[in-house]
């Protein structure tokens, strides 16, 4: 849908500049690293990589999502298969590529800086991403369950980690390949249970909101973990010797220059966004805020600590101010474009050839740990916080899950030299564990009749206020005009991308959510949460949209006549006529009766959807009946020349079906020339897609807006000959001229 635009103004479309810019700066860094070699043929191959990389992460995302299972492990699986120990680094002698698509590196990276480079970007952009997400208010409100779920997460799965790799590596606890492998296990992330909590409604439950709070202390006592860890890994890789003062002077400097720019962030966060907004339109100032975040990435990195750990803290700092979400809107079409991109290559980085029979028992022993320490550590405190086992068993499930945040630690260990491609390949394998695991099992576990509390809830703070909606076309009336008056009142609405639509609507310290009901389940209701002390003035709000909505609607009602616009919507010039969709593509002859039983229009109709059902044409045969009535309703769909056109938008399909229904005796339809329509074509477009109807209606008029084109089709004698009525105009290229839109049945044969 499209969003309220900030004082009713057109703004320019950022989001392709976005990306424009992103592979402008591709280009400007294959000139940098190509001193070497021929500069058009390093950029050339560049643009092949990114283009093949971006391909292959949709193709394979989708793919892996019809098979029900995350397209991230799709993603991660062509970046194996497609890099370069694989088939990446085949010849292509003939189109100029000697050493392949992506031929191998020599440094610690196997891939190009480049891309590489792109990688890192989007790593950033994450980690900025999940900042602005992080609801401090939130983190506070659960400290206890989600504070100790977090923090057992992080302990239950750091020393396993470092154990296990001291047990098949041989390698004491203090050395960076142990210190990665405890730091990779204690990631978390919450994406892929997010998913599936909203789609099985459960995000707002205790068991939900406390998987959310755990998930964000998790990140927060990880990132500190690792800017500790980064230093220790720094001195010992460059020869140093680390001493336990010297661990406790690396770890307070990691804590207190995090903990100070943490605190910066939030006192001026206000200030920061005020500067922001001075730039009005949410595109720029996204740009800027995102600016932001990369400067703080290399702040952070010249201070010895994880470039991510800056952009982390950026987020943090803007999630508590009122254009957090705006950002987020903004920033969404760049997400999609980079974090594909970014899981292909992480998968690039894997040495497939390099894995041994020792190497992959040593992945699935610490595979098999980090899942269980997850289970485990967070489970076990979560029973000692109010849940019980069953409860406790949905938020250790939740909480297995490493995806993107275990994919960045990896590759800031495999980069930095403090782990090697051995250990990027088991890191690699647990992260992809978690992927394949955790969503049948959380599916499962919150099937599982009965609560996950101890005790019974206490009463939220929250009240909810619920209107139910005529129709689904309606519901997005209300919505939209509710939107323009939280709009004046300056609040910014901003939509969640999940599987429900759900809008964020917020201003200052008032925070509002309002889920509408789907297209897929028709659900025709809005609900809006709120605070207890905000509620009235939401219902406030909602009454005066909707006494404004029908006031308008009654203006437009008083000052138009229907019967007029019908008349001049159906009246087509003496000139040549636009035929702008092919019928045939929708029309089956098995969906066209010869000889209609019914004689008034609602048996018409269902006759026609009948026919629709028994060919599997629509999904819901009550619910088409019931939109095509209320559209017919409000003006009759009879035309002139006997012609009838009923068809409505409906859930009860899932694309555009025809039906048609011949009744030479005819069946009044209250038609613009009084005649009784002989001919009744049933249109039903879904609500759930972007299907052409308008179009559609508007080529069937075009073909019949005749009466010799009406007497022409009464005189067809099988639904075949009835169906390439229209197959064989549209072969007529469009365009036809008064006389020859009848012509062609004399010469049908000539032409079939």
């Amino acid at each position: 849908m499209q969003y309220i635009k900030r004082n009713g103004r057109k703004v320019m479309d950022y989001k392709r500049i976005f990306i424009f810019i992103l592979i402008f700066t591709g280009f400007l860094s294959a000139s940098e690293t190509a001193g070497d070699g021929n500069i058009i043929h390093h950029m050339t191959l560049f643009m092949f990589q990114l283009g093949i990389i971006i391909f292959l992460a949709k193709v394979s995302g989708m793919l892996f999502e019809k098979l029900k299972m995350p397209g991230t492990l799709g993603e991660i699986t062509v970046g194996i298969i497609a890099g370069p120990y694989l088939l990446g680094s085949f010849p292509l002698t003939l189109i100029g590529f000697d050493q392949g698509l992506f031929p191998l590196g020599t440094g610690s990276i196997p891939i190009s800086t480049e891309l590489y480079g792109i990688s890192v970007i989007a790593s950033i952009l994450l980690l900025f991403v999940s900042g602005l997400e992080t609801d401090l208010k939130l983190l506070i409100r659960y400290l206890a369950s989600g504070g100790a779920v977090g923090a057992g997460g992080v302990i239950f799965s750091f020393f396993p980690g470092v154990l296990i790799g001291m047990y098949f590596m041989d390698k004491p606890f203090i050395s960076p390949e142990c210190l990665f492998l405890g730091i990779m296990s204690t990631a978390t992330s919450v994406g892929i249970t997010a998913m599936i909590l909203s789609k099985n409604k459960y995000m707002e439950s205790p068991e939900g909101v406390t998987i959310l709070s755990a998930a964000i202390i998790d990140d927060v006592i990880g990132i500190i973990i690792l800017s500790v860890v980064m230093g220790i890994a720094t001195v010992l890789v460059n020869g140093g010797v680390v001493d336990w003062g010297g661990i406790g002077y690396i770890s307070a400097k990691a804590l207190i220059i995090w903990l100070l720019l943490t605190v910066l962030g939030l006192v001026f966060a206000d200030k920061i966004s005020s500067f922001l907004k001075k730039f009005e339109n949410k595109y720029i100032y996204s740009s800027v805020a995102l600016g932001l975040a990369l400067f703080m990435a290399g702040v952070f990195e010249k201070a010895g600590l994880a470039m991510i750990i800056g952009a982390y803290i950026t987020g943090l700092s803007l999630s508590k101010t009122d254009i957090s979400y705006e950002i987020q809107e903004s920033l969404h079409p760049i997400k999609e474009f980079l974090v594909p991109v970014f899981f292909v290559v992480m998968g690039m980085l894997v040495n497939i050839k390099s894995i041994t029979l020792g190497t992959l028992t040593f992945a699935v022993v610490y595979s098999i740990a980090a899942l269980l320490a997850k289970v485990f550590g967070c489970g076990i405190p979560a029973l000692l916080t109010g849940f019980n086992i069953r409860g406790a068993f949905r938020i250790g499930l939740g909480m297995m899950p490493r995806g993107e945040v275990g994919l960045i630690i990896a590759g800031i260990g495999l980069s930095n030299g403090f782990i090697n491609q051995d250990i990027y390949g088991v890191a690699i394998l647990m992260v992809l564990s978690g992927i394949i695991i955790t969503p049948p099992l959380l599916n499962y576990s919150l099937k599982i009749p009965g609560s996950g509390n101890k005790r019974k809830q206490s009463e939220d703070e929250l009240e909810s206020y619920s209107i139910e909606i005529a129709s689904y076309e309606q519901s997005e009336i209300l919505i939209h005009t509710i939107f323009d008056y939280f709009d004046k009142e300056g609040y910014f609405v901003t939509r969640l991308f999940l599987d429900y639509d759900v809008y964020q609507i917020r201003k200052d310290n008032i925070f509002i959510k309002l889920l509408k009901g789907s297209k897929r389940d028709n659900i025709n209701k809005i609900t809006v949460i709120t605070k207890k002390e905000d509620i009235e003035f939401v219902k406030e709000l909602v009454f005066e949209a909707s006494v404004k909505l029908e006031f308008n609607s009654r203006e437009i009602l008083r000052k138009l006549n229907l019967k007029d616009m019908k008349k001049a919507s159906r009246h087509c010039p003496e000139k040549k006529i636009k035929i702008s969709y092919d019928i045939s593509k929708i029309l089956d002859p098995k969906c066209i009766i010869m000889e209609l039983k019914a004689v008034t229009k609602e048996e018409a109709f269902r006759e026609l959807a009948d026919i629709l059902e028994a060919n599997k044409r629509i999904i819901d045969k009550e619910a088409v009946l019931k939109d095509v009535i209320e559209r017919e309703e409000v003006i009759s769909t009879g035309m002139s020349h006997g012609i009838a056109i009923p068809h409505a938008r409906s859930a009860g399909t899932s694309e555009s079906a025809i039906a048609i229904g011949i009744k030479r005796s005819g069946i009044d339809f209250d038609s613009l020339d009084g005649h009784p329509a002989k001919i009744i074509i049933l249109l039903v477009s879904s609500t759930n897609k972007a299907d052409p109807h308008i179009k559609i209606l508007a080529t069937i008029a075009a073909y019949l807006h005749k009466k010799k084109a009406v007497s022409e089709l009464l005189s067809l004698e099988s639904e075949q000959e009835i169906a390439d009525f229209f197959k064989i105009a549209e072969e007529r290229k469009g365009l036809i001229k008064k006389r020859e839109v009848y012509s062609f049945f004399v010469r049908r044969n000539k032409i079939g």
